[in-house]
């Protein structure tokens, strides 16, 4: 089943996403205030990355 995260919220923005419920529980400008945000709430089960802004293509299947 596809995810959505709904990442075209958060364009250019980095965000962490819980992986137990697919929310997204921090967004940041930079990955490492959303890493010391992440470290200072004690944050374990989540995966970053950086949503694409409108105009970066997604890529998608083998290259």
């Amino acid at each position: 089943m596809p995810r959505n995260w709904h990442l075209e919220r958060y364009p250019g923005k980095y965000v962490a996403i819980d992986v137990t419920t697919d929310e997204v529980v921090l967004v940041a400008d930079t990955p490492k205030e959303l890493h010391d945000e992440i470290q200072a709430q004690g944050l374990t089960n989540v995966a970053t990355m950086r949503a694409p802004t409108e105009d970066e293509p997604l890529f998608v299947g083998p290259g």
